[in-house]
């Protein structure tokens, strides 16, 4: 392992504390990450406003879906292809998004057709390796094998707003999620054999409730993850830190293979322990550690969701129009309906956690 000089531990800390003391939530480290790309970004000349759900008198019952797969290819065919995903999904989601992830994917596109609009944008891959909630729901650790051949992991699913709050658009799309339609199609693309839907709550313990709650019987909470995790650098920079410490404790080489899975969390942790090992200022050293374990306490255990298939399209979307027709009436009845777009744009204030 590399090291710095006492000088150089003493600034690289002083990175990590100045970085950390910016957040008490967990929303605060992605508020600042969604600002900082939209100011970094290139909007485009003409934006996406026209295609998305804007309508919002339109009643649940009068509503009609269809799913689009994302068309990928380097020239698509199709209007429902990446480019527009990428623009919806990062108008859209609170989060930071990363668009390069390796491994099984399928991305879908979904839509309101008496007004072809989109309602909102999902993508599916390889679930994790190992998930608390899983073993103990299934009584011991999944054979790796098994999740392989019979899990698949919704990872964003993320409606577009209002259209989510007015209708319980994030319902909707989990629901469509956990159908057989994503069962046929997954399993057709890659040979598998679906039996379970996995997804998790994007907060956990500062709100409590998730959007995929009040889905029995399709999807079903099965408990919390464990949090022992680091909210990351962010682009720039994790970029000027990762150059910096290949310099300064590598000698110019890289921190981490380039062939490593999950790099970005591997080179940090690695920048950690190179600053804990060349710290010879016990205060410091005691300041670092401390912002560190305040890092840690902003990501939180997020609610675990079930679903085992078995259910059409037309079965989901039946049982969520009761559902949001509800919503809806209540909302109209008390002059609640949000009719304004919210996206993230430069000088939007938009309220993460709903």
């Amino acid at each position: 392992m590399g090291q710095l000089t006492p000088q150089d531990a003493i600034w690289a800390a002083d990175q990590f504390i100045t970085y950390y003391k910016n957040f008490n939530r967990i929303d605060d480290y992605f508020r600042m990450i969604k600002e900082d790309r939209i100011a970094s970004s290139a909007m485009s000349l003409f934006g996406p406003e026209d295609d998305i759900f804007h309508d919002f008198g339109v009643h649940p019952n009068d509503m009609s879906f269809s799913i689009h797969t994302v068309d990928t290819s380097p020239k698509p065919k199709s209007k429902y292809n990446q480019a527009l995903y990428a623009e919806i999904l990062n108008l859209t989601a609170s989060n930071a998004v990363e668009e390069a992830i390796p491994g099984r994917t399928i991305k879908w596109i979904v839509t309101e057709d008496t007004t072809d609009t989109v309602i909102g944008v999902v993508r599916f891959g390889s679930p994790t390796i190992n998930s608390r909630p899983r073993n103990v729901y299934f009584d011991g650790v999944v054979p790796l094998k098994q999740v392989n051949a019979e899990f698949v992991m919704g990872f964003n699913i993320i409606p577009v707003q209002p259209f989510g709050f007015n209708y319980l658009g994030g319902k909707l799309l989990c629901l469509l999620a956990s159908s057989n339609y994503l069962k046929r199609e997954f399993d057709e693309k890659y040979g598998t054999d679906l039996k379970y839907f996995e997804t998790t709550s994007l907060y956990g313990t500062t709100k409590g409730v998730s959007m995929y709650d009040g889905l029995k019987p399709f999807v079903r909470y099965i408990g919390d993850t464990d949090s022992n995790f680091l909210p990351l650098f962010h682009d720039g920079y994790f970029r000027t830190m990762f150059q910096w410490f290949n310099e300064k404790a590598n000698d110019g080489e890289r921190l981490v293979s380039a062939d490593k899975s999950g790099k970005k969390l591997k080179i940090q942790q690695k920048m950690i322990a190179i600053i804990k090992k060349s710290l010879t200022d016990k205060d410091k050293l005691e300041e670092f550690v401390a912002a560190i374990v305040h890092a840690k306490s902003l990501t939180e255990q997020k609610r675990t969701y079930l679903g085992k298939f078995g259910y059409e399209v037309e079965d989901v979307i039946a049982w969520w129009k009761k559902k949001a027709s509800k919503r809806y009436e209540k909302l109209v009845a008390n002059d609640g309906l949000r009719t304004e777009l919210e996206l993230w744009q430069p000088g939007a204030n938009i309220d993460i956690i709903r």
